[in-house]
């Protein structure tokens, strides 16, 4: 048995969350690391799962924003990783079971329990791997909460289904069925529309002693079991039929609600929530409409309430009019007066289509006054472009194909002017025939939007027809824009590649596919992030095009992620490049050749004058020998560093991990007794591919000129207004002051060589700058200064080029 019930919504819009994948030791050894910094500063759920072979999962990481969403601390998880298993309803817990190998990404929405016995509804993103070490699956991935959202989204759509239900329940009460039919009819359309449990309808009892009620009808969805009282009275339900014809709602669970909440629970047990609507007659309350709620703790919105409010001004009015039937006139003119406040047009028309009443919306929006129209059919104000499936919708009605219509059509304004509405049009039972009652909405402004929404895509769209490229957006994975020159560019159409007949990952040249998709898998995993990349691919008719694609991912106006993409045939431009290359590798081919016939003759003239020096027994000319023995060095000195000039921007720049670089290095250097101190933070350097040969010259050149004192290398990042500065500084005998602004100029300092020349070349490909300066360690230092838009830090990383 029951009294009534309230609700609990759910709001679940879909917006594509952000996804970085880490390792368990970046997040908890590492946490000045960019993706810790960001995982315990997000509102959103970021977490690191072990699948174990029986499908639970074992929560590895979670971030602090636990607390918030679910109401557990961080630790809890810990020290019990299969917490979040159990947090998991019934139903969703073999989710992981499905996980059947391979790097993928997926979308879950979870419905997990909070520490409150609340449901929290979690959109999430993520990446599933296999762990190398143990087997097992490893989920890496981000959640957002959509609770609130679910709910107003929840909200939305029950006020919409109520007052659905209420426009018919209203050309229904005002038929010829009998009052007992009707009233049933419109409780249980409003009980569906409701999404309740149970629904039903109390009347007062007039002239009883005491204040009760008796049911007049009452409807149960699937499932569920009726068994509403037949009677409340005052006596059985202690006070609370007073509160119930109060004339005020009353609603919510049955543990908020005092002791009327108490009282509804002893007349029905499997009640949990209940919401009361009064119904007033002649301003009277005598009737109540009540909603159960059976299943859950239900809180009905402000806007579901209001729409049940207006239902039951709608059954008061056709109670007054069942009690009325033989005054027709005057309980019409009371069903009028309901909807003159009404925000949306009214009109009534008798079975011959002809106005007989009007509300002040209607003329409003049409310009016209009551006189102009009362008398008149719609035909009249209708655009002649419109009437035809009006009349259509008219035709089906008398026939009673339908019960309603909607459509969209125009009228003619007193003015001359035209506005754009949405019409509904339902008929009723009126003396002679059949009647009808419309409601209207303008929707002029909406129109307008769509028109010129319209013309702004058409001129979009004569722009990208004419553009040499291909441009192209998705939407949470989704794609919505896909234009430009497709068919020139691949062979095959936009609807082709759109609808992924054939993916693009399948035109990708096999050679650069592997490279590319891992790009592509690092920026989808990063919003934010963007690449510019050349590669291959094979259009439709076999032949093989380059092309530049621009990538970015985003996050729109909207929160949602987005991928944009511009892409570009280079196929002439990779081919003059490829024929300057091979012009340039014709010049090195020479130069190499030469480089190695002057090698062989000062190998020869350094053998002579060898000889020569041992013959020599004047102190004068042995002198002589020894400058010529140094002037020969020099040559070969001169002969290696062309060599190795002849390779600076031979390739092109690429991402490096700098950690690994330095340490590379140091070990093909190796200095005896020299001790290696690095704190590099996971950076990322875009440079040339021999960065590797600019610490192993700083390094050499430590080594070489820092005494037999030196015994400490020491690397140091910080990170300065936006730039990175890595400082290289040793504890050895350091060097004149007065030289700084001259060290890497060729021949400014003896011994120097051209080591530091060719390292400031390196570096200056990228736009890296260097300088040295007195070290903190007291021996020399070199300051190198990388711009802002050529380092990071490393996540995804680029192997670096020997």
């Amino acid at each position: 048995m029951s009294l009534i019930k309230g609700i609990e919504w759910v709001d679940f819009s879909s917006r594509l969350t952000c996804l970085s994948i880490v390792t368990l030791s970046d997040m908890q050894n590492n946490p000045d690391s960019h993706l810790a910094f960001f995982a315990e500063r997000t509102e959103d759920l970021v977490y690191r799962l072990r699948i174990s072979p029986d499908g639970t999962p074992e929560v590895l990481y979670i971030s602090r924003s636990v607390r918030s969403i679910l109401g557990y601390d961080p630790a809890e998880f810990y020290q019990n990783p299969s917490l979040l298993f159990s947090l998991l309803p019934p139903e969703e817990r073999g989710l992981f079971l499905t996980i059947d190998g391979g790097e993928v990404e997926c979308v879950w929405p979870l419905s997990l329990i909070r520490k409150d016995g609340n449901i929290r509804f979690i959109e999430t993103k993520n990446v599933i791997h296999r762990d190398p070490v143990s087997g097992y699956f490893i989920v890496e991935g981000i959640g957002r909460d959509r609770t609130e959202e679910r709910q107003k989204e929840s909200d939305l759509r029950s006020r919409d289904r109520i007052l659905e239900a209420t426009s018919y329940m209203a050309s229904e009460l005002l038929t010829g069925k009998e009052w007992l039919d009707r009233i049933k009819g419109a409780i249980g359309r409003l009980g569906g529309a409701a999404n309740a449990s149970r629904a039903y309808l109390y009347q007062m009892n007039s002239g009883s002693p005491r204040l009760s009620a008796h049911l007049v009808a009452e409807w149960a969805a699937d499932g569920v079991k009726a068994g509403s009282p037949p009677y409340l009275d005052e006596k059985d339900f202690e006070g609370s039929v007073e509160a119930i014809f109060s004339g005020m709602t009353i609603g919510g669970p049955l543990g908020a609600l005092g002791p009327f909440g108490l009282t509804a629970l002893r007349a029905s047990p499997d009640l949990r929530s209940i919401l009361i609507v009064p119904i007033a007659v002649q301003g009277m309350v005598s009737a109540v409409i009540g909603f159960d709620e059976c299943r859950y703790d239900r809180v009905w919105s402000s806007s579901e309430v209001l729409a049940l409010e207006t239902a039951a001004r709608i059954i008061g009015a056709a109670m007054e009019g069942e009690a009325h039937r033989h005054a027709l006139m005057q309980s019409e003119s009371r069903f009028q007066r309901l909807f003159q406040q009404a925000p949306l047009g009214m009109v009534i028309a008798d079975h011959d289509l002809r106005i007989t009443d009007l509300n002040p919306a209607f003329l409003t929006m049409t310009g016209y006054t009551a006189p102009d129209l009362i008398g008149r059919t719609f035909r009249d104000i209708t655009h002649p472009d419109d009437l035809p499936g009006n009349e259509a919708g008219i035709q089906e009605l008398t026939r009673g194909v339908l019960d309603h219509y909607r459509i969209q059509k125009r009228y003619i304004r007193k003015d001359g002017g035209e506005i754009w509405t949405q019409t509904d049009v339902a008929p009723f039972r009126v003396k002679g025939g059949l009647g009808y009652i419309a409601m209207i909405e303008d929707v002029t402004l909406r129109r307008q939007a769509e028109e010129r929404l319209s013309e702004s895509e058409e001129m979009h769209r004569s722009f990208l027809q004419h553009f040499q490229g291909i441009v192209y957006r998705s939407i949470e994975g989704e794609p919505v824009f896909l234009h430009g020159a497709v068919l020139e560019i691949t062979g095959y159409t936009p609807e082709e590649i759109k609808t992924g007949n054939p993916l693009w990952e399948s035109l990708i040249h096999p050679a650069d596919l592997a490279h590319i998709r891992s790009r592509y898998a690092a920026l989808y995993a990063t919003p934010g992030d963007r690449f510019d990349e050349d590669y291959r691919i094979i259009i439709r008719d076999g032949r093989v095009r380059w092309v530049h694609e621009m990538l970015q991912h985003r996050i729109g106006g909207d929160g949602r992620l987005m991928i944009e993409a511009a892409i570009y045939d280079i196929t002439d431009r990779h081919r003059m490049e490829e024929e300057l290359s091979r012009s340039n590798e014709k010049l090195n081919l020479l130069q190499s050749v030469t480089r190695h016939d002057i090698l062989n003759q000062v190998m020869m003239i350094s053998a002579y004058t060898s000889l020569l020096s041992d013959s020599i027994t004047d102190t004068e000319c042995s002198r002589y020998c020894a400058e010529m023995e140094r002037a020969i060095d020099r040559i070969r000195d001169i002969a290696g560093f062309t060599y190795d000039y002849q390779s600076v921007g031979l390739n092109g720049p690429v991402w490096q991990d700098l950690d690994a670089v330095v340490r590379r290095a140091f070990m093909i250097r190796d200095p005896e007794s020299v001790a290696l101190e690095m704190d590099p933070g996971g950076y990322g350097i875009y440079a040339d591919p021999l960065l590797e040969k600019v610490f192993y010259n700083l390094i050499d050149n430590s080594r070489k000129h820092g005494g037999e004192g030196i015994s400490r290398i020491m690397i140091t990042c910080i990170e300065d207004d936006g730039d990175l500065c890595i400082l290289c500084e040793d504890d050895g005998a350091g060097f004149d002051p007065t030289l700084i602004p001259s060290l890497f100029l060729n021949g400014k300092r003896e011994g120097s060589g051209l080591g530091l020349l060719l390292i400031r070349e390196i570096l200056s490909i990228t736009g890296i700058s260097i300088e040295a300066l007195p070290s903190q360690m007291g021996g020399a230092g070199f300051r190198i200064r990388v711009p802002h838009d050529r380092w990071r830090k490393e996540i995804y990383i680029t192997p670096p080029a020997s």
